[in-house]
């Protein structure tokens, strides 16, 4: 069962990727593949819990043509980055929204704490902090770094 799944998801992450370069899905953490949840948000259009390839090519075809902004049937360099900095800003958005605790339209250095990147920057300094001495050395970092390397394949 497992190894269709990773079949499946490479096959979607195939999909997701494909058409003129224009991705159907946002990257999931750190630039990698989306995660399937989020692949089915964005693909399973009618909720089935199965994602069709009539749907993934819906998704693809509609991202085009909302990218093709003069309606040529082409993408220019122009359109194919207003269309990257116009998804940049509705992330940037919805992030902004998720942290404003309060909702007052602004961010406290609070709510930047509690929000996940705080959450996600203090496991990160838990895990470099190898002695749990609340610092980080030279020799910590570089092991740390040592490490990320080697996980994903790079020397």
């Amino acid at each position: 069962m497992r190894h269709k799944k990773i079949i499946l998801a490479s096959t979607l992450a195939g999909l997701l990727v494909a058409s003129a370069g224009v991705a159907i899905a946002a990257k999931g953490p750190h630039g990698g593949p989306p995660s399937p949840d989020r692949m089915f948000e964005r693909l399973d259009l009618n909720k089935d819990g199965e994602i069709t390839r009539e749907e993934a090519e819906s998704v693809r075809d509609a991202r085009f043509a909302k990218t093709d902004s003069n309606g040529d049937g082409l993408l220019s360099p122009e359109e194919m980055t207003a269309a990257r900095e116009a998804r940049s800003a509705e992330r940037q958005q919805r992030r902004f929204e998720k942290l404003d605790a309060n909702k007052d339209g602004l961010l406290s250095q609070e709510e930047m704490a509690a929000g996940h990147r705080g959450e996600r920057h203090a496991r990160m300094f838990d895990r470099v902090d190898a002695n749990e001495d609340g610092k980080i050395t030279r020799d910590e970092a570089e092991a740390m770094h040592q490490r990320m390397q080697e996980r994903h394949g790079q020397r």
